[in-house]
């Protein structure tokens, strides 16, 4: 009588049995393809191997022998492309490996950048600086309160998590997935929310910890680059005014639209991520902002340990300041007076300045003028006086706003390195 032929799944077991004894064997699961081609590999070695034989002595080589040679390395370098294949298919499409493969490899070896800040002004940057290198480390303020994050902050107690989901979708290296992390529902229980904030408050509430949360959402998303919080800490941003009054949160400190002397996290956070320590001690070059003075950009360094490993780093360090004054925040502001609150704050003086001196239109201007926002105004004589390099040239992106191009700026940063 026949046998009847073992199931798939019979196989299967067993295959997982010798495994579990032999790991290597892992690679002869059945439906995995790839034994086949192994076969068909060791076979053209054979015959490469025999039609190489046929040239030592004593027989003398004979035309065959390049027959065998010729048909033993076309089975080889089949067999082996055919093998690659089929494992990459299980993961992506073969024919963009090589250019994926090439892209990675090449930002793989591009400088080590630490940028600071939050908001739109850091997730352009980011957009720029993946283009050029993989090695881009971004540092979070987490001190929102507003929209989608102060929600979540009041319901969970987490850090603000909108400017680092900003962060994560810029350095994104799938085309879908900054338009996944953005989207907002507009109905039902989650109007208001976007996924990217959900995303994080999820991996939050599994890991119980926000920084294992993010260190999660790092590798869950293959960033070019990575992305850590100033303080895993659920801290508020706390403003005295030149008047001695004091406000805190954010949103408060911009309707308070008051002349601000330094700004403070509250509670004092004792939390840092060594993976942020460490990416700073490591960095070709430090870069802060471009981004709200005092709600995005020195928040972002704010934490002690962060502030004395800028201040140890050999690095570069480097200020973007913004385009415009921000209504409630910078009214009046000069590049020098950017700058010098980021010294302040910061105990470390920034030894470049990157400053757009170029005209904005008419149309723009206006259209900001109704918001309470203006051009900064840039004076070189203060610079020169402090020991201060200026870049200074034309880095807004073409448009209708007044946004720093992320490929002109990110030029001028690299050229620093």
């Amino acid at each position: 009588m026949w046998k009847r032929r073992p199931k798939p799944e019979a196989l299967y077991r067993t295959a997982q049995g010798l495994a579990r004894r032999f790991p290597p064997l892992r690679w002869l699961y059945p439906g995995m393809r790839v034994k086949r081609y192994a076969a068909l590999a060791v076979l053209g070695t054979l015959l490469l191997a025999y039609g190489l034989s046929r040239f030592l002595p004593p027989p003398p080589p004979t035309p065959w022998a390049w027959v065998w040679i010729l048909l033993g390395l076309l089975l080889l370098v089949g067999g082996i492309r055919s093998m690659n294949r089929s494992m990459l298919s299980a993961f992506t499409e073969p024919e963009e490996v090589p250019e994926k493969v090439y892209v990675r490899r090449r930002l793989e070896r591009g400088p080590k950048v630490v940028a600071f800040g939050g908001g739109t002004g850091l997730s352009r940057v980011l957009r720029g600086l993946k283009e050029h290198t993989a090695n881009t480390t971004a540092i979070v303020a987490v001190t929102d309160d507003g929209g989608s994050t102060g929600r979540l902050r009041l319901a969970f107690g987490l850090p603000a998590v909108g400017d680092l989901v900003d962060c994560l979708a810029a350095l994104s290296d799938h085309a879908a997935l900054p338009k996944l992390l953005h989207h907002r529902f507009q109905e039902g229980e989650f109007k208001g929310h976007t996924f990217g904030n959900l995303f994080l408050l999820t991996l939050n509430q599994e890991a119980k910890d926000f920084a294992q949360a993010i260190l999660e959402a790092n590798a869950i998303l293959q960033l070019r680059g990575q992305v850590f919080p100033a303080t895993p800490e659920a801290v508020r941003l706390r403003a005295r005014f030149r008047d001695g009054t004091e406000v805190v949160g954010e949103v408060a400190i911009r309707e308070k639209r008051g002349q601000i002397r330094e700004v403070f996290l509250e509670p004092e956070p004792h939390g840092v991520m060594e993976e942020a320590l460490e990416a700073i001690r490591r960095a070709d070059l430090l870069v802060l902002g471009p981004g709200s003075l005092y709600t995005s950009v020195i928040p972002s360094f704010l934490p002690k340990a962060l502030r004395e490993a800028i201040a140890k780093a050999k690095a570069p360090l480097v200020y973007a300041v913004n385009l415009m004054t921000e209504p409630g925040e910078t009214d009046g502001y000069t590049a020098y007076d950017h700058y010098k609150a980021i010294a302040y704050h910061l105990g470390r003086r920034p030894g470049v300045v990157l400053v757009h001196t170029a005209s904005i239109p008419e149309e723009v201007q206006g259209r900001y003028a109704a918001e309470g926002r203006f051009p900064v105004a840039f004076d070189p004589r203060p610079f020169a006086a402090d020991g201060v390099r200026v870049i200074a040239g034309d880095f807004r992106e073409e448009g209708p706003l007044a946004q720093h191009d992320p490929e002109k700026v990110v030029r001028a940063l690299l050229s620093l390195v």
